[in-house]
């Protein structure tokens, strides 16, 4: 049963068979300051490409490019325009002899495909074997840690529903459309993007339950998300609600402020009316952006905005928000 190579030799595995024995005839270039004279080529042309980039990067592959022409002088390799084979082996030499890591790696790989694209020839980080060796070096880095959601309960939803009752303006509008956002999610257990990629007219009242149309499918009834005490828990109630604001809202804002700046409004009791008519546009974006001063916007709410909502209202309500994303308002696991 063979053993594993070494951490030092693990980039050999990944060139092929041919070449793997020239990376113990490899040099190492000496040191820039031992007398050695002339730019590297290509160099002019790269540094009018780099003239537009933060000064740093612009330092920062100057410098790569340079220490990538040196090792071919060292080692009697062309750098420009390089062979795929040449680019692999130098990458390949300053992982397993020099220790260098992944990403300063792949900071040397886009300094060699900058300069050949600087300069007009085809970049050689993008053909076998430096692809090959390219994808190996990110596959055997470490991954990103994969963010893992957790179950958001009925009694936490709860509380956190409660947070959008505040009904004075021009908050009423946000809290509206955040709570049937919030329960649309939770009554369809759709993802961030389906749920706000639905329109106006997919969500329908029908004898007092809430109504999905979806493209290609039949109509289906939405079970209520929660037990509905009252409208700020009740999906139909919800739907009312939000098409009271977006309605008015196709005849711009000082309709909005008209129907509901007034003072002395008095918050919905009980249950609403679940009577809807159709709406005026019924491909516009259902859930839409809201700015500050309630104007409700024509665009559709980004697909991250459905996190930032739940949490928002989970901090207030007092909710631990540690695994909170949207896809925590999914029905029961």
């Amino acid at each position: 049963m063979g053993q594993a190579p070494p951490q030092r030799d693990q980039a050999r595995t990944a060139l092929p068979s041919g070449l793997r024995p020239l990376l113990d005839t490899l040099h190492t270039p000496p040191a820039p300051d031992d007398g050695e004279n002339g730019a590297p080529p290509g160099l002019e042309h790269l540094r009018r490409h780099l003239a537009d980039y933060a000064p740093a990067t612009r330092r920062a592959y100057l410098a790569d490019w340079t220490r990538w022409a040196r090792w071919c002088r060292a080692n009697d390799r062309t750098p420009l325009p390089a062979a795929p084979a040449d680019a692999a082996l130098y990458l390949a030499q300053a992982h397993d002899t020099h220790h260098k890591g992944r990403a300063t790696l792949q900071r040397w790989a886009s300094a060699i495909a900058t300069a050949h694209t600087a300069n007009g020839h085809p970049d050689p980080t993008r053909r076998p074997p430096a692809l090959d060796l390219l994808r190996w070096l990110r596959r055997c880095g470490p991954q990103p840690r994969r963010r893992t959601s957790r179950w958001l309960t009925d009694t936490e939803l709860t509380r956190v529903l409660a947070t959008t009752r505040q009904e004075a303006w021009p908050e009423l509008a946000i809290n509206r459309r955040n709570r049937l956002a919030l329960l649309l999610a939770r009554a369809t257990g759709y993802g961030p993007e389906e749920v706000l990629a639905l329109r106006a007219g997919q969500l329908t009242i029908a004898e007092g339950t809430a109504v999905l149309a979806v493209p290609g499918e039949p109509p289906r009834a939405l079970a209520a998300p929660l037990p509905a005490a009252d409208w700020a828990t009740c999906l139909p109630c919800s739907l009312v609600l939000w098409r009271q604001v977006l309605d008015p809202a196709q005849d711009g804002k000082q309709a909005l402020h008209r129907t509901f700046a007034g003072a002395g409004r008095t918050p919905p009791s009980g249950h609403l009316d679940h009577t809807l008519a159709a709406p005026a546009d019924p491909h516009a974006w259902l859930l839409r952006r809201v700015r500050r001063g309630g104007s409700v916007t024509e665009e559709r709410m980004a697909a991250k905005a459905l996190r930032d909502v739940l949490r928002a209202h989970a901090e207030r309500a007092g909710v631990v928000t540690t695994g909170l994303t949207a896809f925590a308002l999914r029905p029961r696991p």
